[in-house]
């Protein structure tokens, strides 16, 4: 005789903390553009991710924590070494490596947290250092390790990679943070597509006209 009995469901399988913590970063940031960092609190960002909050300090100790990981996490939304792209040509390189091509959506996170964090820094000094130190700092450093490699592969000659490395940060940055404190003036994609290829462009070729070649 068959049973009518319905197979018992196991338990949910639980989420690794790993993947806790990219949802709670991910979660984080969200509130942190929306709301601002003194707005969020840990309570919110623990119910927005139907976890306790004995969970979330088990994971982050404090607020503080969770926007170092979300300064980390935002850093490589910014700029992307990748692999090193030493298969692809240095315009592509770039291209790549600053994500040109993201979408709007994530485009518009990406720039809504650089606005915010920057703007609060004002006010909290303790936000400036995080972002400096786990942001900036380590972007910078980055970028002058690519380029030095570059140089050293002669692909490109630079006098001093450091500050060309800072003028390319400024560049791509600079023009998101400014883009979000106007609220995307940017027409489209496209346009903003068109801006950063232009700014490798220039980087690469500079604008004076180049010399005729002799025959």
């Amino acid at each position: 005789m068959e049973s009518d009995a319905k197979p018992r469901r196991g338990r949910p399988k639980a989420m690794s903390d790993e993947k806790r913590r990219e949802q709670i970063v991910q979660t984080a940031e969200k509130l942190f553009v929306r709301k601002g960092y003194a707005g969020t609190c840990t309570h919110e960002i623990a119910t927005k991710c139907k976890i306790s909050k004995q969970t979330l300090y088990r994971i982050f100790p404090g607020k503080l924590d969770v926007f170092v990981a979300v300064v980390e996490a935002h850093r490589l939304k910014m700029i992307d070494f990748g692999d090193g792209y030493d298969d692809l040509p240095l315009e592509q390189a770039l291209a790549r490596m600053f994500m040109i091509d993201m979408d709007q959506a994530n485009y518009e996170v990406r720039a809504g947290f650089l606005r915010t964090a920057n703007m609060e820094s004002l006010q909290h000094p303790q936000l400036r250092e995080i972002l400096r130190h786990h942001g900036g700092q380590k972007a910078l450093d980055g970028l002058t390790e690519w380029l030095d490699k570059q140089c050293g592969k002669g692909r490109l000659v630079i006098a001093n990679t450091r500050r060309a490395a800072r003028m390319l940060l400024d560049s791509f940055t600079g023009a998101v943070f400014l883009d979000a404190l106007g609220g995307f003036s940017w027409a489209d994609r496209e346009e903003r597509i068109a801006h950063f290829k232009q700014c490798i462009d220039i980087f690469l070729h500079g604008a004076l006209p180049h010399e005729p070649s002799d025959a």
